[in-house]
C-alpha cells in the first residue's frame, strides 16, 4: 500500500483528485489530505507519506515551502506539484526540490496516471534499497562479531595451529 498525502486549499480539488486516484489505482493507496501547507508538514510527520502531491499556492505555508520542509525530513518522498501556476520561478524551485513533476491544472487523466505510476516505482525501489542496506549493514555487523570472537582467542590460537602445522610437516 502507497502512503499519499494530497495537499490542496480547494476543497473541491482535493475531492475530485482523490476520487480521481481512487477510482485509477483503488485499495493499494492510502490517501490523505491537508488543506494547507502547515498542515501537509504536520501530516507527512505523523504519516511518513510516501507520495505528496500539492499544490502550490497555500494559506500559512505555500506548496514549495512545505516541501522544502518534507524533502528536509526524508530524501526518498516523492513530490508532484499539481497547480495552476506556471511560473518559471516555482519549476525552478520545484526542480531544486527534487519534485518528480510539476503538473498544471486541469490535469488530464493520462498524464495524472503516468506520473503516480512512475511515482509509484520509485518508491518501490526506494523500499527495496533501504531493505538491501538494512541487510548489509545487518551482514557486516555479524562479519564484525565474527572477527571479534575470533581475536577474542588471541595470537596464541594462530601461534598454536602454526605448530601443529609444523609438526604435522615434519
Amino acid at each position: 500500500m502507497y502512503r499519499v498525502l494530497l495537499a490542496d486549499d480547494e476543497q473541491i480539488e482535493r475531492m475530485a483528485l482523490a476520487r480521481r486516484l481512487m477510482r485509477r489505482f483503488g485499495d493499494i493507496l492510502q490517501i490523505s489530505e491537508a488543506t494547507n501547507g502547515k498542515e501537509a508538514v504536520q501530516l507527512y510527520e505523523k504519516e511518513h507519506s510516501q507520495i505528496i502531491i500539492m499544490d502550490i499556492s497555500m494559506p500559512e505555508l505555500n506548496g514549495v515551502e512545505a516541501a522544502e520542509k518534507i524533502r528536509s525530513m526524508d530524501e526518498d518522498c516523492i513530490i508532484v506539484f499539481l497547480t495552476a501556476y506556471d511560473e518559471f520561478s516555482y519549476a525552478k524551485r520545484a526542480i531544486v526540490i527534487r519534485a518528480l513533476d510539476y503538473l498544471l491544472k486541469p490535469c488530464d487523466e493520462e498524464e495524472l496516471t503516468a506520473v503516480m505510476e512512475e511515482a509509484m516505482r520509485l518508491t518501490d525501489k526506494a523500499v527495496e534499497n533501504k531493505k538491501n542496506s538494512s541487510a548489509a549493514g545487518k551482514k557486516r555487523q555479524r562479519q564484525k562479531r565474527k572477527r571479534k570472537k575470533g581475536k577474542s582467542n588471541g595470537p596464541g590460537t594462530r601461534m598454536q595451529s602454526r605448530r601443529k602445522t609444523r609438526k604435522q610437516n615434519g
